[in-house]
């Protein structure tokens, strides 16, 4: 018959085989963390936050990563009569969802595109809305600039590192049109 050991659980072992660096580094990082749960809603400059960096010509802009839930290629548009007179380019059917798609450049003030193809944005908060992107948008990390709120500045290394961009409010860029759901 086997000897039996007393079972001890890795985070206990873990625990016991600590060095007080250790434990030093984690009780500092607990104490940060605590802080920046009490710190609430506001915008802490050394702090980064996920955005879909959408590539518009010159302009970078970003969508929160809190408000998308999904991206993919746009496959197949359908036009519509409406979509002549209003925003909306066209509908497409998307997991047994029938959305609007809005062109997110004319919804930023460029001319109205013809094009159909790029990729849809699915929104969280409008399910049945999607963006259309023309050019493949990314997903970095951005440093806000606690003077300009709109304003980030990418973290990610790549091509854009460095680069400023604007923080786009999907809420008000949709409040903008008025022409949506009609």
């Amino acid at each position: 018959m086997s000897q039996d050991k007393p079972k001890v659980s890795r985070t206990r072992r873990a625990a016991q085989a600590e060095s007080p660096r250790t434990r030093l580094i984690l009780d500092e990082r607990a104490q940060r963390l605590a802080r920046l749960d009490s710190a609430g809603p506001e915008v802490i400059a050394d702090q980064t936050a996920s955005v879909l960096l959408c590539p518009m010509g010159e302009n970078l802009y970003g969508l929160p990563m809190v408000e998308v839930a999904s991206l993919r290629p746009l496959e197949r548009l359908s036009r519509t009569a409406a979509a002549a007179r209003s925003g909306v380019m066209g509908l497409v059917a998307d997991s047994g969802r029938v959305r609007q798609v809005l062109d997110l450049g004319n919804l930023l003030g460029a001319p109205a595109t013809r094009d159909v193809d790029g990729y849809l944005v699915i929104l969280k908060a409008y399910p049945d809305l999607a963006l259309r992107l023309g050019e493949r948008p990314l997903s970095v990390a951005v440093t806000p600039d606690p003077s300009h709120p709109e304003r980030a500045q990418v973290a990610s290394p790549g091509d854009h590192h460095a680069k400023t961009l604007v923080i786009l409010s999907v809420a008000a860029l949709l409040a903008a049109d008025v022409s949506v759901g009609a």
